[in-house]
């Protein structure tokens, strides 16, 4: 046996001594996959309303060999050897796309000719080959989601909602979809914590009123001190890849959900003829998020434990165990619209259908309706207060209130879709 292709001389703190040790093993670098017809010759690729490999010349149909994993797909726990992990290739070399007005990066099939960016629009594109040290998801789910299905689904959300302009039904067109693999990773873990605080309690209690020379009940509200604990497992807490001047989150999290359990091993095959997002937020930054989020979480979680809703002065101590990642794969369909001059991003959940983006919003629609809900209201309690009927007082208070509700919600509501924007 030759030692010398075993070992190799590593430094040594004691002079005179050489200290050998085992050679680091050799990854190895997975070769790009040839996507030749057997039939005919000619160039398979994926065929998403036949979910397989299919000849556009021939028809001839090949069967992706994958593995069925679920929900309970591997996850690399947070090791310094396994935060290195990069499976070397994406099994078969693939063309990069650079957007210069957006700065997106995105993985297309060799040979894949991309004139502008599905994100913003943009024509300004820089085309390079991809590097074979791109880190490789681990398990993606597959596009369920047929292409001629999704006018069928856009059409339908660009009618709904009222806060939108009359003009948009007519003139906005969601016609040109683009399949995307997004890259997300996948957090699992098990949060534990302690927390404390001030919650309200409601005391009822008697008193004697001197002026009617009788007993009087009152309620007050009492804050004491209270503590408890919480534990929840996590499994598959998502946190997008793409960085967020790109992709809207706010629109990636209304995909949600994406049923895991159809999660399948990644193999090259599901890649061949469909994009692909490289990761712009690496897995550390991704991690801090989720921490985030996570202990956000912990709070509503807390207020919850607690005896009542109403608390003060919360603190958590939260601690994390069993944390694992892994790397994957969502299908999603993008499309950009035009209106009125301005570019409008559109998802579509691919394996869902769900439909969630960016809609213009209609300001002026918005402030009458918030109006028409209050002004019954202020002019009952005007007419009230002037002593000229005091029944239209108290009716109008009721209103008021009413309408003040609404008015609340439909603002709320409003500048949460203006946000996606």
């Amino acid at each position: 046996m030759n030692k010398e292709r075993e070992f190799q001389e590593v430094s040594s703190n004691i002079a005179g001594i050489r200290v050998f040790a085992p050679k680091p093993k050799q990854e190895e670098e997975r070769k790009a996959q040839s996507y030749t017809c057997p039939q005919c010759g000619g160039q398979l690729a994926y065929d998403l309303v036949l979910s397989g490999l299919a000849c556009s010349h021939c028809g001839h149909q090949v069967a992706i060999r994958t593995r069925k994993i679920g929900p309970t797909a591997k996850k690399q726990e947070f090791t310094v050897d396994t935060m290195k992990i990069a499976d070397r290739g994406w099994g078969k070399l693939r063309t990069m796309i650079h957007c210069q007005q957006c700065g997106a990066e995105l993985s297309y099939a060799e040979g894949a000719v991309a004139t502008s960016c599905p994100y913003c629009a943009s024509n300004s594109v820089n085309v390079s080959q991809s590097e074979h040290t791109l880190f490789q998801p681990q398990a993606l789910v597959p596009f369920k989601v047929k292409p001629d299905n999704l006018r069928l689904y856009t059409d339908q959300w660009i009618k709904d909602g009222w806060m939108h302009p009359a003009e948009l039904k007519n003139s906005a067109r969601v016609d040109r979809f683009v399949p995307f693999y997004i890259p997300f990773w996948a957090f699992s873990a098990k949060i534990a914590f302690d927390w404390e605080a001030e919650v309200a309690h409601t005391v009822t209690e008697q008193y004697y009123d001197a002026s009617s020379k009788s007993w009087q009940t009152r309620t007050r509200i009492e804050w004491r001190w209270e503590n408890g604990n919480v534990q929840k497992t996590y499994t598959n807490y998502l946190v997008s890849g793409v960085d967020e001047k790109r992709l809207n989150p706010l629109i990636l999290g209304g995909l949600t959900p994406f049923d895991m359990d159809a999660l399948v091993s990644f193999e090259p095959d599901y890649l061949v003829g469909i994009n692909a997002n490289a990761y712009d937020v690496d897995l550390n930054t991704a991690w801090a998020t989720a921490k985030t989020n996570l202990r956000d979480e912990a709070m509503q979680l807390a207020i919850e434990d607690a005896s009542n809703s109403q608390v003060r002065n919360l603190s958590i101590d939260m601690s994390y165990d069993n944390e694992r990642w892994s790397y994957l794969f969502l299908p999603v369909y993008i499309a950009v619209y035009l209106f009125e001059g301005k570019s409008f991003q559109v998802m579509v959940n691919g394996q869902t259908g769900k439909v969630f983006g960016q809609k213009p919003i209609a300001w002026l629609k918005v402030w009458l309706a918030i109006l028409g809900a209050l002004l019954p209201g202020i002019l009952l309690t005007i007419i009230g207060m002037t002593g000229m009927a005091m029944t239209a007082g108290c009716i109008g208070m009721i209103f008021l209130i009413l309408g003040g509700t609404f008015a609340f919600i439909t603002f709320k509501k409003a500048r949460s879709l203006e946000e996606l924007l």
